[in-house]
């Protein structure tokens, strides 16, 4: 199974900030003992 995320600021409310939102998501994936891996855009 092969599955991707993409994230990008939306100018919404918190300056688009999405650096909360990310660190929770690889949190989540990390804790699910799955391989993965995390790149820059």
């Amino acid at each position: 199974m092969l599955a991707a995320f993409s994230v990008w600021p939306n100018g919404g409310p918190g300056g688009g900030s999405v650096r909360d939102a990310v660190a929770a998501a690889v949190k989540i994936v990390r804790a699910s003992g799955l391989p993965n891996r995390t790149d820059a855009m």
